[in-house]
């Protein structure tokens, strides 16, 4: 292999036609009967030490092509070379991934991230060509974090399994294989978008002051993100003419199985963008609850502070009227004063404290069917 080639090269292998596939150096790829692959992960600032290897190895490949392969898309995108005897397709895999461990259905949790690994696949007649960009994870529609490129041996044991079953043909066609494997992460990636939003909806039943209101528009940013990344791959037309595919594949049972998965991933997307729309109507009304709640806590406030001192400033502005009241001048009409003033005041006070002590009771009710309502989604979930 050549001098420091070992950095940016991860792995080559020689796909023969009728047996299973050899893992070689770059120098034993000419002595192997099949097509090469190699497997890379490096960046454009690797292209010409890369170019000056690979080119030997790879007929009409050029210096932009590689570049187009290094430089990792923001989005993926496919391009064509050649009229199309050369193309390059993104793709990616994508995992959904949990600060916490589920411990029981229903306990709230925080919406977790999507961790993408995006994957540059360029084939041409007689090799094929692969990039494992840096790995990006989102919080909501935001990128926090880049990572080094993933794992790859169980995808490669998996494509070995394939290959030894028949599923083969050209670079293309192993192209495609890649491509499956990657999208068979899509579908448990936006159920668990789904899980996510059904913990937050439960969530309300079992909280009574609300303290996730941002999980919602985090869950939709991951949708919408995780929707963009999609998008790029349904490309229309392929089912009818394998012409159209990502790579320059002859398996065109193949092509449509991919485009099968990324055609799921987008519809079940499309009912979790209608399902949240809902919640958002949810998390309204619980907000509007809430607000209600607060304002009713501020009333029972000022009413007990209303009974503390109206009524003693009524009692004292009607013995202060210019007018004759009983005990007017006599001692015992003070102590008549001070009696109305305690009793009054008293008996306002228990009525008040009375109506609040139904009004829990009713909120207590009302609480113990939100449970019940609680209690029945958990065991029909």
């Amino acid at each position: 292999m050549s001098e420091n080639a070992s950095d940016w090269i991860r792995r080559v292998s020689v796909w023969p036609r009728a047996a299973r596939p050899q893992q070689v150096s770059v120098d034993e790829v000419t002595e192997v009967d099949g097509f090469p692959w190699f497997e890379l992960a490096c960046g454009s600032n690797q292209a010409t030490p890369a170019f000056d290897v690979l080119s030997r190895h790879c007929p009409g490949l050029t210096q932009q092509m590689l570049d187009d392969l290094l430089t990792p898309d923001d989005e993926p995108e496919g391009n064509s070379f050649a009229n199309g005897e050369v193309r390059l397709a993104s793709s990616f895999s994508v995992v959904a991934q949990r600060p916490n461990d589920r411990l029981e259905r229903g306990t709230p949790q925080g919406v977790g991230v999507l961790e993408f690994q995006p994957v540059e696949l360029l084939a041409g007649s007689d090799w094929l060509v692969t990039c494992w960009h840096p790995r990006r994870t989102f919080q909501g529609s935001s990128k926090i974090k880049d990572g080094p490129p993933g794992d790859t041996e169980a995808l490669h044991r998996a494509m070995e399994e394939r290959w030894v079953q028949g599923k083969r043909g050209g670079p293309g066609d192993l192209g495609v294989s890649v491509m499956h494997e990657l999208a068979l992460t899509y579908a448990p990636a936006h159920r668990a978008l789904y899980s996510w939003l059904e913990d937050w909806e439960l969530s309300l039943y079992l909280e009574d002051d609300l303290d996730n209101r941002d999980q919602l528009p985090e869950l939709w940013g991951l949708m919408a993100v995780l929707r963009n990344w999609l998008n790029p791959l349904n490309k229309p037309g392929l089912r009818a003419d394998i012409g159209k595919a990502w790579l320059p594949a002859t398996n065109h049972k193949a092509v449509i199985e991919v485009d099968d998965r990324v055609d799921k991933a987008l519809s079940g997307l499309a009912k979790l963008s209608e399902t949240l729309r809902q919640s958002f109507g949810l998390l309204h009304l619980e907000q509007t609850e809430e607000q209600r709640r607060h304002s009713e806590r501020m009333q029972h406030r000022l009413e007990i502070a209303a009974v503390v001192f109206l009524v003693p400033t009524l009692i004292v502005g009607f013995y202060g009227a210019n007018t004759w009241v009983p005990g007017q001048g006599k001692h015992w009409g003070f102590w008549v004063m001070v009696a109305a003033l305690v009793l009054l005041s008293f008996g306002a006070f228990l009525a008040v404290v009375n109506f609040h002590r139904r009004s829990s009771e009713a909120s207590e009710a009302e609480t113990s069917a939100r449970e019940r309502r609680r209690s029945d989604l958990l065991r029909s979930g």
